[in-house]
């Protein structure tokens, strides 16, 4: 088990912000309380989609998806190894909320 800092996980949601923003994805970012396992979590909508993307400083992470005019869900469970692996991720998340069905 690898020790997270959220930190990077903020900096990396920043980065991403810019790219939201121009293809019209709203988000809100969320650092969680201060308990043994901390988590941050960035939450994203388009016209049809939400998706959010929660990581705990254990290296836990959980990726959801899902279409409101549909109901369909997709939900990922990953355990990261290092901090690298967030930019994973929030591809993944932007990837399935821009991607056409």
């Amino acid at each position: 088990m690898i020790k997270l800092d959220l930190a990077q996980f903020v900096a990396a949601v920043h980065t991403y912000a810019p790219k939201w923003e121009a293809t019209s994805i709203r988000w809100q970012l969320t650092l969680g309380a201060e308990y043994e396992k901390r988590a941050a979590w960035v939450v994203c909508e388009t016209g049809d989609m939400v998706g959010w993307l929660v990581i705990w400083t254990s290296g836990e992470a959980e990726l959801e998806v899902g279409n409101l005019d549909t109901g369909v869900v997709d939900c990922v469970h990953y355990d990261l190894a290092g901090p690298e692996e967030l930019t994973v991720r929030l591809d993944d998340l932007t990837r399935k909320l821009t991607e056409q069905t």
